[in-house]
């Protein structure tokens, strides 16, 4: 089973994972054969991405879900009732998203193995909802990792999840806007989101000055070049700093109306070609630990010139996935496919995805990140 863009699925392929949105609707079912008209509905719905296989390949072990459908209900929910209860002029009510927070870090305290993958089927106009649980989950993992206890967590869940909490006092149009469709006055009055936050936040006094911070903070940069303070380096606070990792990270793996998502592989690429610059190093090299690099599915290349699909991979070993392999060092499919775990074959390494995307992934980095412009333009 893969995660795979809409504009890359085909007739003929097999949906290996039921599409259910938000709302509990299930819109297909899984096994059904995708079809060009269902393509097209499906792009009409704003579905950005499907879970895909073949018959054959039934055999391979299933991906986990990071969070179950009730969980991401109930998420989602939560992220859209907090906006409309503002929008209707009952400020922001915090119980309801404490206790999804509460509920997520349970989870992958408890699972931590739920941690290495993050698939979520979304609609494009939930966006704003979808990626302030997304940020949240990614942030809470990598505060899980650095070993914080339980009041860290909930303050960083919290924060993760209120992130972008200033952007409720936009208009409906500027709301639905990505920074690369704004003119200069448009631009400046996005990056006043942060100074939004202060505004919205401080009408709740209970909230710690940590999860304050780390919303006002999280467009800060390590090298002092973000915004809306200028500040860098250890001076932005470590909320802040994770956030803001998480913020980019699922930004760029998500489908937006102006950009195709980026592959897991092309999001860590960029990441580490920011690091030292935009983000703390120590913390991008924690969070890619975290990552699945290898997506399941994928045909990749050995070192030995065998192919073979990754099957999985482990909470400890991200770049040492297991291989089925499939074809020997001519290209020619095996006889007995053979189960190689990496971490038990240090001869043995991924020199390249068959498509060769492995080998893109470092130029995409640099064009990605080199072509961003100003700040306010760059996805970073």
């Amino acid at each position: 089973m893969r995660n795979i863009t809409l504009d890359e699925i085909q007739p003929g392929m097999y949906l290996s994972k039921s599409l259910i949105l938000d709302d509990g609707t299930v819109l297909l079912h899984e096994g059904i054969e995708m079809k060009e008209r269902y393509i097209q509905y499906l792009r009409n719905q704003g579905i950005t991405s499907l879970f895909v296989g073949q018959p054959k390949m039934q055999n391979v072990s299933d991906a986990v879900d990071l969070y179950d459908i009730k969980h991401r209900q109930e998420a989602a929910a939560a992220a859209k009732k907090l906006v409309n209860q503002f929008r209707v002029g009952k400020g922001v009510q915090l119980d309801g998203v404490k206790d999804i927070v509460s509920s997520l870090i349970t989870q992958l305290s408890q699972q931590p193995e739920n941690m290495i993958h993050l698939l979520d089927i979304r609609r494009k106009k939930e966006y704003m909802f979808s990626h302030a649980v997304n940020t949240c989950i990614l942030s809470v993992m990598t505060g899980i990792a650095m070993g914080y206890n339980d009041k860290q967590l909930a303050e960083l869940g919290l924060a993760a999840m209120l992130h972008d909490i200033g952007k409720i006092k936009f208009s409906r149009q500027l709301a639905l806007q990505f920074p690369d469709y704004l003119t200069k006055v448009e631009r400046e009055e996005y990056r006043r989101h942060t100074f939004y936050a202060l505004e919205v936040l401080r009408e709740n006094p209970g909230l710690s000055v940590n999860v304050v911070n780390a919303c006002f903070q999280h467009h800060e940069r390590w090298n002092g070049s973000g915004y809306p303070m200028g500040i860098k380096g250890d001076a932005i606070c470590e909320y802040a700093q994770i956030i803001s990792i998480a913020d980019v990270y699922d930004r760029l793996i998500s489908g937006l109306p102006h950009r195709r998502p980026t592959p897991v592989y092309y999001a860590v690429a960029i990441l580490n070609k920011a690091s030292g610059e935009y983000f703390n190093p120590a913390l991008v090299d924690l969070f890619n630990q975290n990552v699945a690099i290898y997506p399941m599915g994928k045909t990749v290349r050995l070192n030995n010139r065998q192919s073979g699909i990754i099957l999985g991979v482990g909470i400890k070993n991200k770049t040492t996935p297991i291989v089925r392999i499939t074809a020997d060092e001519n290209g020619n499919p095996v006889n007995q496919p053979i189960e190689l775990d990496l971490m038990k074959n240090p001869d043995l390494f991924i020199l390249d995805f068959e498509d060769s995307y492995f080998n893109y992934a470092q130029a995409y980095a640099d064009k990605a990140y080199n072509s961003a412009g100003s700040q306010e333009q760059s996805i970073i």
